[in-house]
């Protein structure tokens, strides 16, 4: 497990846990404790993420899909959060090449690293499901899974 920051990259982070104050034992996280912190190399308070616990979502979700259906997914419903200013959207993240989509990946491999820190302006910081478009719905913009 490698905590990362969603602003920089930055595994130099700090989250909230539960602590003896008498002997500074550490007890356990909080429900949440991942979920926000405090980053040491950015100065910020960003949302964090696992990506490799990202990843494993990213398979077990495929695999569920697969389970019931024998086509490949067309997308998945993701939340990214932008670098820029740790603003998070729900998002639809095609799994096809379609110029009427905002973002596309050519696989889940490639799906799966948007979950690392990289060149893009946004992480994906959780993925919810793999859907397949109904008929000629397809959206025209990233924002579309609201």
């Amino acid at each position: 497990m490698n905590v990362i920051c969603t602003r920089c990259g930055s595994t130099n982070v700090a989250c909230e846990a539960i602590v003896n104050p008498n002997s500074n034992v550490f007890k356990r996280y909080t429900d949440e404790s991942f979920l926000y912190g405090q980053c040491e190399d950015c100065g910020t308070y960003p949302e964090l993420t696992d990506p490799d616990e990202v990843k494993m979502d990213i398979d077990r979700l495929y695999q569920e899909f697969k389970s019931y259906s024998d086509t490949e997914p067309d997308y998945a419903n993701c939340r990214i959060v932008y670098k820029n200013d740790g603003n998070d959207l729900n998002v639809k993240i095609s799994l096809k090449a379609d110029e009427r989509i905002f973002y596309h990946c050519d696989s889940i491999s490639d799906l799966k690293s948007l979950a690392e820190y990289g060149g893009e302006d946004f992480i994906m910081v959780q993925c919810y499901q793999f859907d397949n478009w109904a008929g000629d719905n397809t959206p025209k913009f990233l924002h579309d899974y609201d």
